[in-house]
């Protein structure tokens, strides 16, 4: 059903709060953009799905661990309208050389919705504090998603500019991308991979997994096998995540 003058008009009040509210969160912090972790249950994917709802929220918590130690993070998002979802998270690691928490403030804004033209294309920013040696982080996403075979298998893929402070040097500027999938396999259970990389080779890694859902649409378990190769960090690690949606209802 076409949305009605009044509607259209609450919609675009949405989007401009929304993103008043992130440029607001970027001057009064005085940190950056970064999107080291997104949607679940990837670990640096971001997609370009329509949301569900317009007032829905989801609720994940993350333990990632190697040979070195663990991090564990908790994730919190909000659909403010059917095209911006803002973004939560914070996290700690157990060692220094552990894998890294993920923690910042994200907006991810829904250009194109799949329901309309058949794919999805978006935009994702976000701010990270940094942490000792590694400065202030930003990063800026264009977002792709695209269907097939019926919608049971989604392919995403992400590209942009990444920018990395350290101590007394000038930010160093890196691309950023990935490339991921997920798979319904079953109704209760889907497989995805993702596949990530930056230019100046600190961060490159694969994922993959299965998400179960434990109650369908409304809480899910994931469950996955990574590896990491770049100069950060390096090594295999899992990844186990528990999220929870649409806690309105």
């Amino acid at each position: 059903m076409p949305l009605n003058t009044a509607a259209r008009a609450a919609q675009q009040g949405h989007r401009w709060r929304a993103m008043g509210l992130t440029a607001l969160a970027l001057i009064g912090t005085g940190v950056v953009m970064c999107a080291r972790a997104d949607d679940r249950p990837f670990l640096r994917t971001t997609h370009a799905m329509a949301s569900e709802d317009e007032d829905g929220w989801e609720v994940s918590s993350t333990w990632v661990g190697n040979r070195q130690g663990h991090a564990l993070s908790v994730q919190l998002e909000r659909d403010l309208t059917s095209s911006q979802r803002l973004e939560l998270e914070w996290g700690n690691a157990s060692r220094v050389d552990a894998p890294e928490p993920e923690q910042g403030l994200r907006l991810r804004s829904l250009w194109i919705s799949p329901r309309d033209r058949g794919f999805g294309l978006a935009t994702k920013l976000g701010i990270e504090p940094g942490s000792g040696e590694a400065g202030q982080r930003k990063q800026a996403l264009a977002v792709a998603s695209v269907p097939f075979m019926d919608d049971r298998l989604w392919i995403h893929a992400n590209t942009g500019w990444q920018w990395q402070r350290r101590t007394d040097e000038v930010p160093a500027r890196a691309s950023v991308s990935t490339l991921a999938m997920h798979y319904g396999w079953t109704p209760q259970r889907w497989l995805y991979a993702e596949g990530t990389r930056t230019s100046d080779g600190r961060d490159r890694l694969f994922h993959a997994g299965v998400r179960q859902w434990l109650m369908h649409n409304k809480l899910a378990l994931d469950t996955g096998w990574g590896r990491q190769s770049g100069a950060e960090r390096r090594g295999d690690f899992l990844a186990v995540n528990l999220s929870w949606f649409d806690l309105n209802d």
